[in-house]
């Protein structure tokens, strides 16, 4: 954390002196629970490819998300079994909306 002090930023070997207020400073929160999937950015589930109890392995897709006009797939991050699917094709989401939850093993 910064106390509003002054700092040196070097860029393309150029020196700039900066501050960044204490306010704008945000805590840490951790790393996301990977049983917890969450829309990383705002848009439509276009295919949900998983239901309650599927078994899903890790990078497993288990939703597209159109967003922009691009297709993101959504993927699982560990091995486990669907707890909850919390959404349905068409359902608009905002960004970080919990989608799926999973159970580990």
């Amino acid at each position: 954390m910064m106390d509003n002090e002054s700092r040196k930023l070097v860029v393309d070997d150029t020196e700039y002196m900066t501050e960044v207020p204490e306010e704008s400073v945000r805590p840490y929160k951790g790393l996301p629970d990977p049983s917890e999937v969450r829309a990383f950015i705002p848009g439509t589930i276009v295919e949900v490819r998983v239901g309650r109890g599927d078994t899903v392995e890790e990078g497993q897709v288990l939703l597209l998300l159109d967003a922009m006009k691009m297709y993101n797939e959504i993927c699982s991050r560990i091995r486990g079994r669907v707890s909850e699917v919390m959404v349905s094709e068409n359902d608009t989401v905002v960004k970080d909306q919990l989608l799926v939850t999973l159970r580990k093993g």
